[in-house]
């Protein structure tokens, strides 16, 4: 009984992470499109090329209602599981699911075997109510035991003996392009428990 308990969850989590990878696809493409215009040019202002971004695998999310659903519904992905994913919001209402991240740029998160588990979006508008948005806490991730950019930093970390932790993602993308290849950033969880007494 648990070997099919735990065989049941290794294929919902493999699922899971179909999906998410699905969802990396759609962004990078769109990125590269007309619509991904305004957000690759805000990324070249900061040093971040189409070489850097491809290999971040940075995305665009653009604001439609329900882009990535669709896109992910016609590659036979179920709701369900987008939601579960963290990539669409179900309403309380019971309306239709649609996209958590509209108009964002988009960095995916990888789990220390590279594969994409969450995202962080960066919102092209000044007046949007989050600059940046993570993926909820889902069966893949959990922000508090997750840092960015580690699967990639890892190995570099362990030859250099050194592991810079950063604030953001576009500092640790600027640090791996001046050679600091051992770089991350925490995902809003603390690193380390509160010393007693501090805040």
């Amino acid at each position: 009984q648990y070997d099919q308990h735990s065989g049941e969850i290794a294929r919902r989590l493999a699922l899971l992470i179909d999906v998410m990878q699905a969802g990396s696809t759609c962004f990078c493409e769109q990125l590269m499109r007309t619509i991904g215009s305004a957000s690759r040019a805000y990324l070249e202002q900061r040093g971040v090329d189409a070489a850097v971004a491809h290999n971040f695998a940075i995305g665009y999310a653009p604001g439609a209602r329900r882009g990535l659903v669709e896109f992910l519904q016609a590659r036979d992905m179920s709701l369900d599981m987008i939601v579960e994913a963290g990539l669409a919001i179900k309403p309380d209402d019971g309306g239709a699911p649609y996209d958590r991240f509209r108009d964002r740029i988009m960095f995916p998160i990888h789990d220390t075997r590279g594969r994409v588990i969450a995202f962080g979006g960066r919102a092209m508008q000044a007046d949007a109510r989050a600059k940046y948005m993570n993926s909820p806490e889902t069966p893949l991730f959990h922000k508090s035991s997750v840092l960015f950019n580690f699967a990639r930093a890892r190995q570099p970390a362990y030859d250099n003996k050194t592991l810079l932790v950063a604030e953001g993602y576009m500092d640790v993308i600027a640090l791996h392009g001046a050679g600091f290849e051992g770089a991350v950033a925490p995902l809003g969880g603390a690193l380390w428990p509160p010393v007693s007494g501090m805040p």
